[in-house]
């Protein structure tokens, strides 16, 4: 008995401390993504939701994405 709440307590300082640790991660800024520090992000320069959504967020198709076309949230990974 005491083995599985001491076992239940251990898992829940563990989940808590990786939820605070995912919760506090700030997303990086537009100039932060540009590595390059040409000023705007090209495909090599995103990861994620950015690269998995990189031809609708590029809205005027010239293979890369402005200031202007970035949306103010990110989009969401694809889920099939």
């Amino acid at each position: 008995m005491m083995k599985s709440v001491l076992y239940a307590m251990v898992l829940s300082l563990l989940s808590f401390a990786v939820l605070a640790e995912h919760h506090g991660k700030k997303k990086p800024s537009f100039d932060e993504l540009d590595t390059n520090g040409d000023g705007v992000l090209s495909r090599d320069e995103v990861k994620g939701p950015l690269a998995d959504h990189f031809d609708t967020i590029d809205a005027d198709g010239d293979g890369v994405i402005t200031k202007d076309e970035m949306p103010e949230k990110p989009p969401r990974k694809k889920t099939y």
